[in-house]
């Protein structure tokens, strides 16, 4: 007696379900299957955290940071670091904060490099803390804004 043929119905149910016998429907995303993958979930965190940034995660803020550092020691430094603070702010790196010290501009940005860098310095190996030590010095003496010379003085102080 020849087999009773499947309706279509019937055929739906089946691929519904998964199809052959024994086999699960896998219920994840795609996204989900491929974050499996340590190569592509390390991507898409890097990817996800700079939505988080702001413009600091935008494809702009490398080449801005790289022309700041680029300036540092020229006549264009100042204005590089101005148009920095303008579309990002206070820098989050060490390396940049350090060189912020060193701007002409406002003294109340200068002050705020000077309290971002001592919080960092809590991380730092003891060869970047005597650096700033060293650079907060040289401000509590030299420098031609009293806010930064107190600023400096009182960092320095905390620092020990």
């Amino acid at each position: 007696m020849p087999e009773k043929r499947k309706s279509w119905r019937e055929i739906d149910q089946m691929r519904d379900r998964g199809g052959m016998p024994g086999r699960r429907k896998d219920d994840r995303s795609n996204l989900e299957k491929a974050l499996e993958n340590p190569r592509l979930r390390e991507k898409y965190l890097k990817e996800a955290g700079k939505l988080f940034m702001g413009a600091k995660g935008g494809a702009d803020h490398q080449k801005d940071l790289k022309s700041m550092h680029d300036a540092y020691g020229t006549p264009r430094f100042d204005e590089a670091v101005l148009h920095y603070l303008t579309r990002y702010g206070l820098p989050d790196d060490w390396a940049s904060l350090i060189l912020f010290l060193d701007f002409k501009g406002a003294a109340e940005t200068v002050c705020k490099a000077i309290d971002a860098l001592a919080v960092l310095a809590k991380g730092k190996g003891l060869v970047e803390r005597q650096g700033l030590k060293g650079k907060l010095r040289v401000l509590s003496l030299s420098a031609r804004d009293i806010e930064v010379r107190e600023a400096a003085e009182v960092k320095l102080g905390e620092l020990g």
